[in-house]
């Protein structure tokens, strides 16, 4: 059975299954794409419209799927 507990994300108190808390970098396509670039202009359009929902939201959405990913040559090795 998951525990569950609140912490801060974001300045907002938010639950998560105790398992999962700061993992979905590991998992989030977004993080392993060449088009991702946070915090700039050329960031990704799907991305920065997803990353603005969670913080409008105060939720925590890894991509598991995208038709738009560019595998960055430096990230995570390809699944290939």
């Amino acid at each position: 059975m998951s525990a569950f507990i609140q912490y801060s994300h974001h300045n907002y108190i938010v639950w998560v299954e105790i398992n999962l808390i700061g993992k979905h970098k590991k998992y989030c396509l977004c993080y392993a794409c060449d088009k991702f670039n946070p915090n700039i202009i050329e960031n990704c359009n799907i991305a920065q419209e997803l990353f603005e929902l969670c913080i409008r939201h105060h939720i925590t959405t890894p991509v598991w799927e995208c038709p738009d990913f560019v595998w960055r040559k430096n990230a995570r090795p390809c699944p290939r």
